[in-house]
């Protein structure tokens, strides 16, 4: 029931005792005025030494919605002071029964002056829910003020009370929501007529417990003090408010807050212009203790934006990341680091158009999962969609990207409308050499569309170091080549022309290379390499595979990586047709490739070619096309019941090595070539 109409109710009492004869006894079976109608309504009045003491009791009384029928009424003054233009009841008291209300047991005191329009009522003890009510009511003319307080009002209770009184979509809201708590409450309102023009409301909340339907939204045992000062000024309404969480914890999926350990508070000041719903932010302070500090403005409707921004005032970024980033970055790359360093912030928005600038001071990155760590990045980052320029100056000391040593770099770009583009060419040194970035181009990140683009030049690396880092057999030589135009966009990267390659003293050529879903659970590599060239003695040597002289060509068509394991391919490697460089290999090589091609190891011990070192042979070479996880195998030409993986020729002592398996399972072929890499005599096998 909203407690103006009780208010006016039992003003409307006052005025008929007011206006009572001098009659001492009363009795009326049934009365009605207007929408009032009573039952066995009786009046007694008595003359005491301080004025007139008046009991007004109904069986029965009807009003207007939302108020309905109250029976039992009883109302007493003790001391009621009717004077020309003045009445009063200095003590009095009212209880009734109504069926939202329940029993009411109130004690009021009253002074008006009819002609002036001007009374005052204070009444104590009004019970709505759980809660009892003292409030002050102060009628002049058309102007009002209201000043209530309860001491504890039981939320689940009270709503239960308002239901009856609440529209059908305020009830439909209301079942969405689970609410438990006590507050205490305190308003002191004006206005004129049916018109609020001054608002001062403080509640204080204890064990507070919200919970929403899906639980995407919980609260459990929080204590908070929330006020609001707001006075209205013709359309206009000045308002401040602040609110101060102490106790209890909070979680809006996908964000938790302990407040215990760290309180929060806000304050903001603004201006809510009514007759265009127009609201501005003068400035709100937002701080969680020991997290962050955010300072906004805002000006605009609620579902638009005029005028935004917000400044992220200096602070430590492992606070930062834990509090408030790390939940909505589960199943990205950085759901799992650890931090170090300070940041800071700023967001200016104008309608559509933004610009953010983030200032970092030694700031540290370390995946748990060893994938990569950034140590000691200094300096900003802008971007914006204005049509004018940002600068962006970021530099680190050392890092490592999945093993991989990067050294000392700094990246300097500039920043317009949604696009970025390099200031001066990118260094970044890799291992002994360097990659050198001499375009990029970044379009749109985060949006529909998003897209980049870079070409450059990687200068020779050592590969022992390479190896090293990777743990990779020792690779000799060294790997430099150039980067035609990569691109990104839509979760797929891509090679525009060819990206060479030079490696054991040949040259490697991957074109068509695509890589799909880059950084996600299952990433997928396409692509087609040649390579011509290549030193045997160099790669034999590299793998332990036993003496191998002359060059060797190959190519991998149709290369289709999963998860960064070939899952198909049609892969060819073998002599070049006009090499004539010296062709020799070595027993421990012999065997090895015997094995490979499913052949007995260790035949060569067995027989008079034991005594010699090495052969003499035409061509070798070696071929798989996999799918389904299944190696057909071939070389370089057919022999009886198999195929020629070494063709003998030149000077004696020649050997041919031939392979007899044609299908192989990968696994299996896999588990071979990582045997005979990792011996490092010949394997005799029975």
């Amino acid at each position: 029931m909203p407690i103006y109409r009780l208010f006016a109710f039992t003003a409307f009492l006052f005025l008929i005792t007011a206006q009572a004869n001098s009659t001492i006894k009363l009795s009326v079976g049934q009365w009605s005025f207007d929408t009032i109608q009573a039952q066995q309504l009786q009046f007694d009045i008595d003359l005491t030494t301080t004025g007139l003491a008046i009991i007004a009791q109904a069986k029965l009384l009807t009003l207007d919605s939302p108020i309905g029928t109250v029976t039992n009424l009883r109302l007493r003054c003790e001391e009621l002071n009717l004077l020309a233009d003045t009445f009063s009841c200095r003590r009095g008291t009212l209880s009734f029964w109504q069926s939202e209300l329940g029993q009411q047991n109130i004690t009021f005191k009253v002074m008006g002056k009819p002609e002036q329009k001007n009374y005052t009522i204070q009444i104590n003890g009004l019970r709505i829910a759980s809660a009892r009510l003292a409030a002050t009511v102060y009628l002049n003319n058309n102007d009002w003020r209201l000043i209530a307080n309860t001491a504890k009002l039981n939320l689940v209770e009270f709503q239960k009370y308002a239901m009856p009184y609440l529209e059908q979509n305020q009830l439909e809201m209301l079942e969405e929501w689970q609410i438990e708590g006590n507050i205490k409450l305190s308003v002191d309102m004006s206005g004129s007529i049916d018109k609020v023009t001054k608002l001062l409301l403080k509640v204080a909340a204890t064990s507070l417990n919200i919970t929403d339907k899906d639980s995407q939204y919980v609260s459990e045992g929080v204590a908070l003090t929330l006020d609001i000062d707001a006075n209205k000024d013709k359309q206009k309404w000045q308002w401040q408010t602040a609110l101060k969480i102490a106790k209890g914890q909070a979680y809006g999926d996908p964000v938790f807050i302990d407040f215990n350990a760290t309180p929060v508070t806000m304050k903001a000041t603004g201006i809510w212009q009514q007759n265009t719903d127009i609201i501005t932010v003068n400035k709100a302070v937002f701080n969680q203790k020991d997290v962050v500090k955010v300072t906004a403005k805002y000006k605009g409707s609620i579902d638009k934006i005029g005028l935004l921004t917000i400044n992220l005032t200096e602070s430590k970024v492992a606070d930062l990341y834990t509090n408030w980033l790390q939940p909505f970055m589960v199943g990205t790359a950085i759901d799992n680091v650890d931090l170090d360093g300070n940041i800071a912030l700023e967001y200016h928005q104008s309608a559509n158009n933004f610009y953010v600038s983030v200032d970092m001071k030694d700031v540290f990155i370390d995946d748990k999962l060893d994938r990569f760590s950034i140590e000691g990045i200094t300096g900003s980052l802008g971007w914006t969609n204005y049509d004018h320029i940002m600068k962006t100056d970021i530099q680190w000391d050392k890092a490592i990207m999945y093993a991989i040593p990067i050294g000392r770099s700094r990246f300097q770009a500039q920043t317009r409308s949604s696009s970025l583009i390099l200031s001066q060419q990118w260094n970044v040194p890799l291992f002994d050499g360097k990659l050198k970035i001499y375009k990029f181009n970044l379009e749109r990140p985060g949006e529909q569309g998003a897209k980049w683009t870079f070409d450059g030049q990687l200068t020779p690396i050592s590969m022992e170091l390479v190896s090293h880092a990777l743990g990779w057999p020792v690779l000799h030589g060294q790997l430099s080549g150039t980067i035609p135009n990569v691109s990104y966009s839509n979760q797929h990267i891509e090679v525009e022309g060819l990206l060479t390659v030079n490696l054991f003293e040949g040259t490697t050529i991957i074109k068509d290379l695509q890589l799909d879903q880059p950084f996600g659970a299952l990433p997928q590599l396409y692509a087609n390499v040649e390579m011509k060239g290549m030193d045997l003695s160099i790669l034999s040597r590299t793998f332990d595979f036993g003496e191998i002289s002359g060059k060797l060509d190959g190519k991998i068509l149709g290369l289709r990586l999963s998860n960064w394991r070939p899952v198909e391919m049609d892969a060819y490697f073998a002599t070049p047709e006009n090499d004539k460089s010296r062709h020799r290999i070595s027993q421990k090589a012999i065997n090895n490739l015997s094995k490979v091609g499913g052949g007995v190891g260790g035949a060569l011990q067995r027989s008079f070619l034991r005594f010699f070192e090495d052969f003499s042979y035409k061509r070798l070479g070696l071929s798989c096309k996999l799918h389904n996880e299944v190696c057909e195998m071939s070389g370089v030409g057919e022999a009886e019941n198999g195929y020629y993986i070494v063709k003998g020729g030149g000077f004696p002592p020649r050997i041919n090595v031939v392979g007899y398996t044609r299908r192989v399972d990968w696994p299996d072929l896999i588990k071979r070539l990582k045997a005979v890499s990792q011996s490092s005599e010949p394997i005799v096998i029975e």
